[in-house]
């Protein structure tokens, strides 16, 4: 890495940056124009991204127009490369409980509005939609989503690096940031640690990661490298801020959010028919490979870049028996045998109303961001990139995605509060 100058650079280089930097790099071309882009990571593989940590859910179903139509538009593309990246159009099946079934009902106008293939089912109907449950306590309803379903986080991820490659994009590896020159509100230079000039490295970039993200007293004397940008965007996710207050915005509104995942064996479960399922716990379950994924948050522990698995055991006081095996067997008596397989942590960037920014920096010139959007990236992700780079190139979001312009900092809609946010 020898640092070097580019028109547009990004700061993060997960499902936003690359989908941002292909979007650009895309428009750009249609345009007849040039520009260099670049886009700066600590580890491209993304052991620490939230990214890979993702469920791989996408849906249309929100409560806010800005996110519809950011997860519609994106949706419609995913369906043209269907194969590239694994997009099975399976469906969400969301069980209510009384807050979230009147909420729904509540949103259904405007999934109407906008042709969005939502059927809103009475309790009793549940049993033949979902043979597998068999105990309706809790349940206010059930909310299918058709324009929904399943997709390969790393297929889409690549897709996109490797079409803005095509076009000239740069992406460095290596590279963990550590400040961002501004002068008369301009963003001019950004600083980083350049980890691939480290002599005699044992370690992978991940590992490395692992430390510099999670551990900010770690010694950082490693070599340094310049970038010069004529517009800087930052896409860190949940490591946002910290980049944010190296340009003098002070964001104490993304806060880092631990979800953690597991892998099942349940022989007697068959979810091949069915896409995301979601009970009145909150846990989200579907078929992965020949096992299942299940997934929680648990919102009452503290914010936090926690990488920490926790849900492992078997034992009656396990966080995994208390948080996502008693609450599944509960609902659905084949899940009583089950072996645990693996599972992980993942953070997300999560924003006082659950839904993300994206436009110009307040009080700086040449500074954008699209961040914080609390576990929504993937499914937003050709919408939101999209978005960008109309606001980048044009100064003003294209008809299908006007409503975008609700994302930035200054909400002139007000909160765009996201209660139905996994």
């Amino acid at each position: 890495m020898s640092g070097g100058r580019f028109d547009f650079l990004f700061i993060g280089a997960g499902i936003m940056g690359s989908a941002g930097a292909y979007a650009l790099s895309l428009r750009l071309g249609e345009l007849g124009k040039k520009a260099s882009i670049g886009v700066l990571d600590l580890d491209l593989e993304g052991e620490y991204s939230s990214t890979l940590k993702n469920a791989g859910g996408v849906r249309a179903t929100w409560r806010n127009r800005a996110n519809i139509e950011l997860c519609g538009y994106s949706i419609d593309f995913f369906g043209t490369i269907s194969e590239v990246i694994q997009f099975q159009k399976l469906g969400y099946y969301w069980m209510h409980n009384a807050r979230s079934w009147q909420e729904i009902k509540e949103n259904y106008p405007l999934y109407k509005e906008y042709g969005l293939p939502v059927e809103l089912h009475p309790t009793a109907a549940i049993p033949g939609i979902l043979p597998m449950v068999d105990n309706l306590d809790g349940i206010a309803g059930l909310s299918v989503s058709k324009k929904a379903g399943l997709i390969d986080h790393y297929s889409l991820r690549e897709f996109y690096r490797q079409g803005a490659r095509k076009r000239g994009v740069r992406f460095v590896d290596g590279c963990y940031v550590t400040g961002v020159s501004v002068e008369g509100g301009s963003a001019n230079t950004v600083t980083a640690l350049d980890l691939t000039k480290v002599e005699n490295r044992t370690e992978s970039f991940g590992e490395i990661a692992g430390r510099l993200l999670t551990d900010e007293t770690v010694s950082r004397q490693y070599p340094e490298a310049k970038f010069k940008c004529g517009t800087l965007i930052n896409t860190a996710g949940a490591w946002s801020p910290r980049i944010s207050e190296m340009y003098g915005f002070d964001d104490e509104s993304i806060k880092p959010r631990r979800r953690q995942m597991v892998v099942l064996d349940c022989p007697e479960v068959d979810l091949s028919s069915y896409g995301m399922v979601i009970d009145t716990s909150d846990i989200y379950f579907h078929k992965e490979g020949r096992s299942i994924l299940a997934g929680f948050s648990n919102l009452d522990e503290p914010y936090g870049y926690n990488f920490d698995f926790s849900f492992g055991g078997m034992s009656e006081d396990s966080p995994f028996v208390k948080h996502i095996w008693e609450p599944l067997w509960k609902r659905i008596s084949g899940f009583e045998k089950v072996r645990f397989v693996r599972g992980w942590a993942g953070i997300y960037a999560e924003t006082p109303d659950r839904s993300g920014y994206l436009g110009k920096v307040p009080g700086l010139h040449n500074v954008y961001e699209c961040t914080g959007h609390t576990g929504r990236g993937l499914m937003i992700s050709y919408g939101a990139g999209t978005a960008l780079s109309d606001l980048l190139l044009e100064g003003a979001f294209r008809q299908e995605l006007k409503h975008a312009e609700d994302l930035s900092r200054e909400r002139k809609s007000g909160p765009l509060y996201e209660g139905l946010h996994l």
